[in-house]
């Protein structure tokens, strides 16, 4: 399948799902090979797939896990820059609950992406370790504080 993601002379468009993992008082994050900065494990949707069947997709792939108890928690409209690049990024975020709890130490995943080799680095943070990374998109630092199964949207301008 393809990934949903357009790209012009002046942006990239990505269609970004992410699931929210808490387990111990803490939350699960990634740094993508190449990035550095931390953000929640998922990936790109793909054309046909909804957010809820891409963010199951993406986790399974990724870290391994079958999720249960999926609930949008947010949906970020996201423009920012990054390596000289200008990025237009719409984000479903999820609070998830892995079928069997993850492991409790930090690990890291090699992937094969469409092909391409990704190394992904997962910790495990608590609230007070997450204000210390470079954790994007940054909104999500203050929302972790209340996962109240509300629906909010964002719109940011990083």
């Amino acid at each position: 399948m393809e990934d949903i993601k357009i790209e012009s002379d002046d942006f990239r468009f990505k269609f970004r799902v992410c699931g929210i993992i808490k387990q111990n008082n803490k939350f699960l994050i990634q740094k993508i090979e190449g990035n550095d900065f931390y953000c929640l494990p998922g990936g790109h949707a793909e054309i046909g797939e909804d957010s809820l069947m891409a963010v199951k997709r993406e986790l399974k792939e990724e870290t391994g896990i079958d999720c249960k108890n999926e609930k949008l928690f947010a949906v970020i409209e996201n423009l920012y820059s990054h390596k000289q690049k200008k990025f237009h990024e719409l984000g479903f975020y999820y609070i998830v609950e892995p079928e069997t709890p993850l492991q409790a130490n930090d690990f890291v995943v090699n992937e094969i992406d469409k092909g391409v080799p990704k190394r992904l680095e997962y910790i495990w943070v608590d609230l007070e370790q997450l204000k210390k990374e470079d954790f994007r998109p940054k909104i999500l630092k203050e929302c972790f504080k209340n996962l109240d199964g509300k629906l909010k949207h964002y719109i940011m301008h990083e």
